[in-house]
């Protein structure tokens, strides 16, 4: 296990929001005795009307910062920053570059971040400048990419630029899947895949090792757990980002066809599902702590991934799918590559397509399929992608990048 190294992640998230592949990372190799500092998200595209609220809260991050020289620490040897940066691509580059990027960089030597590994999970013009300005000779620089983020932005051909400049200058490339390793594998020779992974110990069936039921769960988190608790069954649930990624035509219609049927949303956001609020079998119960989601999980007869099918999602692997498939669910799915993928190696899922009748005929498959002897199948094919064991892997890697730049 990598320790005693700096680390500096640029993340594409908030530290608080939707929990991650970087939140986690940086948890662990903290915990494992390294000093890390996670660089909260700077954006792919400028911030509209619905991200007024993850604006006002780094806002408050950063104000709350200033007594504290920038930075927040969030657990031992972890510390978070909140910069205040202009929008990606264009103009507000050059004041980016010259004053609002060097604040995080004088925020990373208060703290003695030399000879960092720098982790990025942006491949903006922002965080390559970012890059550029904390690495020094005995850096190791790493790309992780986990999305294809050119399909989330209006800036699309300035972000390949981008993104294309940031793995030339990486020592190392992790992709989520192969078909996300493609595009690094065209510039550089030393890519490798690693899918999402799952803490097996917190994502447990009840009573099994690690799965402490309701003890660690603070009042109002409770509260929700018991709210789900008292709904009626069949419950068919949902964790995770309530974005426009989800089919909410689909899910609309099939909500609306099985009215005795609970349905349970949990995470942020109801963009795509807003008009479901009104119906007595529907519960958005919100945004929940990333070490409460299983206690969730636990309630429902069958989770889903209801995520429409497009240029964007043809390469998410969901996070979620180990997480369900962990506490020993059921799970139905829209046929994206990633998941038509694990099925053909574990042979666990029900997928389906994006037709409503086909989705509901495929839940009530699912709704069939909860003995032990499936759910003790479905936590040993979420066991592959144990957190352990993959970051055992990822810190050799990064071990061996350290070594080739000290030699």
């Amino acid at each position: 296990m990598l320790r005693d190294r700096n680390i500096i992640c640029i993340s594409g998230i908030e530290w608080d929001f939707n929990w991650q592949n970087s939140q986690e990372m940086c948890l662990r190799l903290a915990a494992a005795g390294n000093r890390v500092l996670f660089v909260e998200n700077m954006g792919i595209r400028s911030p509209g009307l619905k991200d007024a609220g993850r604006v006002w809260k780094r806002l408050l991050n950063w104000s709350q910062a200033l007594r504290t020289r920038g930075v927040r620490q969030v657990g031992q040897n972890l510390y978070v920053c909140s910069p205040l940066v202009l929008p990606p691509f264009g103009p507000p580059r050059g004041v980016n570059a010259r004053v609002l990027l060097p604040r995080v960089v004088r925020a990373a030597r208060r703290l003695g971040m030399e000879d960092a590994l720098i982790l990025t999970y942006l491949p903006t013009d922002a965080a390559l400048d970012l890059v550029r300005q904390l690495r020094s000779p005995r850096s190791v620089v790493v790309y992780y990419r986990i999305d294809n983020l050119a399909a989330l932005t209006p800036h699309a051909e300035a972000l390949r630029q981008s993104e294309r400049e940031l793995i030339g200058t990486c020592d190392l490339v992790l992709a989520n899947s192969p078909e996300l390793a493609r595009l690094p594998a065209e510039i550089s020779d030393n890519v490798h895949v690693f899918p999402p992974s799952v803490n097996l110990k917190a994502f447990a069936p009840e009573g099994a090792g690690g799965g402490n039921g309701d003890a660690h769960l603070d009042r109002e988190v409770l509260e929700s757990v018991e709210r789900v608790r008292r709904l009626s069954h069949p419950l068919i649930g949902y964790v995770g980002a309530i974005s426009n990624h989800i089919n909410g035509e689909m899910v609309e219609e099939s909500v609306r066809q099985r009215p005795d049927w609970s349905w349970v949303f949990i995470g942020p956001g109801e963009a795509p599902l807003r008009d479901l609020g009104d119906l007595p079998n529907v519960h958005f119960i919100g945004q929940q702590p990333h070490r409460s989601l299983a206690n969730f999980i636990r309630e429902f007869d069958v989770c889903i991934i209801p995520y429409r099918l497009n240029s964007y999602t043809a390469t998410v692997v969901p996070t979620k799918l180990n997480e369900y498939l962990a506490v020993g669910k059921p799970v139905v799915s829209t046929n994206l590559p990633a998941v038509r993928h694990f099925e053909e190696l574990h042979g666990v899922l029900t997928i389906s397509d994006e037709a409503p009748e086909n989705f509901l005929r495929a839940v009530e498959s699912a709704l069939g399929q909860s003995g032990a002897q499936e759910a003790e199948r479905r936590r040993a094919a979420a066991a592959h992608g144990d957190w352990d064991k993959r970051l055992e892997e990822v810190s050799a890697l990064f071990e061996a990048a350290f070594q080739a730049r000290e030699a």
